[in-house]
């Protein structure tokens, strides 16, 4: 099996499942307004998809990362490429593509710093069940 032996892990299976749908409702909705600053949009890219992933990589054995990287990454070029298609007002760029691919990277190495996942060391200090 894939997935660390975590107690809490329907629960964190489903807030993740969440993040993802947030965030593609996020990225396909029209745009509302333009970035207050040029390039700001790169980093909420790079730290959503950071976010993302660290929260994937720590519910996955370490052996699944990989897949998780590509998962991820294939997820994030299509969601460019269906910004480019779709017309509310949104557009695909390259250098979104790569922002998301160093967000996935940066929150792999984090979830990965540590032989013991994140997920199981709060899990510790939450009550069983």
């Amino acid at each position: 099996m894939l997935l660390r032996p975590l107690r809490y892990r329907r629960l964190w299976l489903a807030l993740g499942a969440l993040m993802l749908v947030g965030m593609l409702v996020v990225c396909l909705v029209p745009r509302v307004s333009e970035p207050t600053f040029a390039g700001i949009d790169k980093v909420e890219h790079l730290l959503a998809w950071l976010i993302v992933s660290s929260w994937f990589a720590a519910l996955l054995e370490r052996r699944a990362l990989p897949m998780l990287a590509g998962g991820l990454i294939a997820l994030g070029i299509g969601i460019e490429f269906a910004q480019e298609f779709m017309a509310l007002g949104r557009q695909g760029d390259w250098r979104d593509v790569v922002a998301n691919a160093v967000g996935v990277f940066g929150g792999i190495s984090l979830a990965a710093w540590s032989r013991e996942s994140w997920l199981a060391r709060l899990e510790k200090w939450l009550p069983a069940t």
